[in-house]
């Protein structure tokens, strides 16, 4: 069938769109903060596999760990600077400023790496499935994604730290009660979001080769949400399985709408990701699946 290849080229990319949604998802699950600047680093992960592949030949998966770090770190301090002085405030104070940084961050990397779009290609081969050519490196970025997903999950449900994340979820108060400390919470899954941002902004250049500039970073936003809302605000798995169904959607949609002759068969498989997220939600308002 014509429309296999693009069955399976949408389950590849979805599970990167997966694994990048899964800091937002987090985030809004704990802090109950809507991550805007999300966009943002999923820019400055490919930034850092663009910067460390052209100056020093380290391959994405490398990449990787580089940019979980860089988005911990990230995270940490803007739970410190901007976060956690605006949550008792309100939360449109909170939206606002991490909006106001979005743009900042845009801004600070085009002063420093420029405008243009830049790019990378790295390839170890690929092979054949169901009539269409894979590359190794895509297919291995998406079983990454899946791994990391699985180990997110298998944290937060069964070790110390992860239950102390889901009892804060359920109730910050009552945790603290019991001897939790919900700051520290709150700051883990801050930097452990953003950590797992940058890093699917990381795995996003093998889909990417000539995609990347300062301003990349709204489309990605949109999606994301987009995602978690779709997967359940908060949910892990949730959010990695919606993000299956959202790249499937992407891809199948695309050829679906340039077959019957649509002159933007991609802004048409995006409304009816669009459509498809409403009827989901009407049947089923709190998402797919729970954190």
């Amino acid at each position: 069938m014509d429309i296999l290849p693009f069955f399976i080229s949408g389950l590849i990319i979805g599970s990167i769109y997966g694994l990048a949604t899964l800091g937002l998802s987090l985030i809004f699950g704990v802090l109950r903060v809507a991550n805007v600047a999300h966009g943002a680093f999923i820019m400055l992960g490919a930034y850092t596999a663009y910067l460390l592949f052209t100056s020093f030949n380290i391959i994405p998966f490398a990449s990787a760990v580089a940019g979980v770090a860089l988005g911990a770190l990230l995270g940490y301090l803007t739970y410190l600077a901007v976060v956690r002085p605006l949550r008792k405030i309100g939360e449109l104070h909170t939206l606002v400023a991490l909006f106001a940084m979005s743009m900042l961050i845009a801004e600070v990397a085009r002063i420093i790496w420029g405008p243009d779009f830049v790019g990378y290609r790295w390839s170890t081969g690929s092979f054949s499935i169901g009539g269409l050519e894979v590359e190794w490196s895509k297919a291995a970025g998406a079983v990454v994604a899946l791994i990391t997903a699985l180990a997110i999950d298998y944290f937060i449900r069964r070790t110390y730290t992860g239950r102390a994340i889901r009892a804060v979820v359920q109730d910050p108060v009552g945790a603290q009660v019991v001897g939790i400390d919900v700051e520290k919470i709150y700051a883990a899954a801050a930097a452990m979001g953003i950590g797992l941002t940058t890093m699917g902004g990381v795995l996003l250049t093998l889909f990417i080769p000539v995609g990347i500039n300062p301003y990349m970073g709204g489309p990605y936003t949109l999606i994301g949400f987009v995602i978690a809302v779709l997967g359940g605000l908060g949910s892990i798995l949730g959010a990695y399985v919606a993000g299956l169904i959202f790249g499937v959607i992407e891809s199948v949609g695309y050829y679906v709408f340039s077959t019957m002759g649509f002159a933007e068969p991609s802004q048409m498989a995006l409304f009816l990701s669009f459509v498809i997220l409403l009827l989901i939600l009407l049947l089923k308002p709190s998402g797919l699946l729970r954190l």
